[in-house]
C-alpha cells in the first residue's frame, strides 16, 4: 500500500511540477531525470520518446506499483528485470528484449504491454497464474517460465 501511494504522489507531483508535459515540451528531460533516477545507463530517446538501451535494465525492487506514464521502453539490448516490485502493469515495458523479461513477484493479473518479443519470458508468482498458452498470445519467446 506504501508503495501505492508513493507512485500515485510522484505521478501527481509529476504532472502539477511540469504542465507542459502533456504537450510534450520538457519530456525529453523527464524521462532522463527518470532513467538517471533508476541508474539506467547507456540509452537513447527515441524522436517517438521511446527508450532504447544497450545494456540490461534493473528495475528489481524499486517499489513501483507501474512505470511512469512517460516512460516506454522500445528496445533493450539485454535483460530488462522488474522483480519483486508491486506492479498491477506492464505498460511501458520493452518491445524488445534480447535476453531475459522477468515480471515475477508482482501483482498481475495481467500481461498486457509486455514485450512481443523475448529470448526468455519469466512471470511466476504474481496475483494471478499465467500459462504459457497465454504467454505466448502476447510474446514471442524461445524459454516462459510461469
Amino acid at each position: 500500500m506504501k508503495a501505492k501511494l508513493i507512485n500515485e504522489t510522484l505521478d501527481n507531483f509529476e504532472k502539477k511540477s511540469d504542465p507542459l508535459i502533456s504537450l510534450g515540451v520538457g519530456k525529453k528531460a523527464l524521462i532522463t531525470k527518470w532513467l538517471d533516477e533508476m541508474n539506467i545507463k547507456s540509452y537513447k530517446i527515441n524522436s517517438d520518446f521511446s527508450i532504447d538501451t544497450q545494456k540490461g535494465v534493473d528495475l528489481n525492487k524499486k517499489n513501483l506499483i507501474k512505470l511512469p506514464d512517460y516512460i516506454k521502453f522500445n528496445k533493450v539490448n539485454g535483460y530488462f528485470d522488474l522483480l519483486q516490485n508491486h506492479l498491477i502493469s506492464l505498460k511501458g515495458s520493452p518491445e524488445i528484449v534480447e535476453s531475459i523479461f522477468c515480471c515475477a513477484y508482482n501483482d498481475l493479473e495481467t500481461l498486457e504491454g509486455c514485450p512481443k518479443y523475448a529470448k526468455t519470458f519469466q512471470c511466476w508468482n504474481n496475483k494471478k497464474q499465467f500459462t504459457k498458452e497465454y504467454v505466448t498470445s502476447l510474446c514471442k519467446a524461445n524459454t516462459i517460465i510461469v
